[in-house]
């Protein structure tokens, strides 16, 4: 497969367990899944201007809608090396997408183990896939692989 179509299949992938966790917050309260949805709409360009938007990669990105959304976004932001702040924002941004639905996510015991298998099926595709090929050596995925490495294959 295409790099494209498995970056996009992955973000597709982590919607899905986004959605399931959506579902069980609902599920406990209207006002709690009305709040992760706000907070969500929050962190995702919390995301983009943090990491994508300063990735070396974000014009050919794996995931493809990221890379163009935050170069569109935050144009005057420049692919330049990760700050702490940076790298703080992205793990609150992650965080909260992440981390906070699993307060309630234990719950739903059939939501929370689709949630995870999806979630750690998408991580392996983009593991597999995409970080071979990406020029990002700032990404903490990237596996500390030095600079210019990066083989650009399936572009």
């Amino acid at each position: 497969m295409q790099r494209n179509t498995i970056g996009v299949i992955s973000l597709g992938a982590v919607a899905l367990a986004l959605a399931a966790a959506v579902q069980s917050l609902f599920q406990e309260s209207i006002l709690l899944g009305t709040a992760y949805l706000l907070l969500a709409s929050l962190a995702v360009p919390v995301v983009l201007f943090a990491f994508c938007a300063k990735c070396p990669d974000r014009d050919n990105c794996g995931h493809a809608l990221p890379g163009k959304a935050a170069a569109a976004l935050f144009s005057k932001r420049k692919c330049s090396p990760y700050t702490a702040g940076d790298r703080a924002l992205t793990a609150a941004g992650l965080a909260v997408l992440l981390l906070l639905p699993q307060i309630w996510l234990w719950k739903h015991p059939v939501a929370f183990v689709f949630f995870w298998i999806v979630m750690i099926a998408a991580v392996t595709g983009i593991r597999a896939k995409l970080c071979p090929s990406c020029r990002n050596t700032g990404c903490p995925a990237c596996g500390g692989k030095s600079r210019g490495t990066g083989s650009g294959k399936g572009r």
